[in-house]
C-alpha cells in the first residue's frame, strides 16, 4: 500500500512531542529564507563534520534575533 501525505502526517504527529514538532517546523522555515549561497556554506560545513541542525538552529536564533 502506497503511503499517503494524510497518513505520513498522522504517524509523525503521534510518534513526536509538540516541541519536537515545532523545532522540525522553525528549521524548515529557517532553511527555506537561506540563501542558495547560505545554504551551500552550511552544507559544506556539515560534509567537513559540523552538526546540521545545530548550524540550522543558530541561523534561526540570528534570525529571531534581528526581528
Amino acid at each position: 500500500m502506497k503511503p499517503t501525505l494524510e497518513k505520513l502526517i498522522e504517524e509523525t504527529i503521534a510518534e513526536r512531542t509538540p516541541a519536537e514538532l515545532a523545532l522540525g517546523w522553525l528549521r524548515y522555515e529557517t532553511l527555506r529564507r537561506l540563501s542558495p549561497r547560505k545554504f551551500t556554506e552550511l552544507n559544506n560545513r556539515n560534509l567537513s563534520g559540523e552538526n546540521f541542525d545545530e548550524m540550522i538552529t543558530n541561523e534561526l536564533l540570528a534570525w529571531k534575533e534581528t526581528k
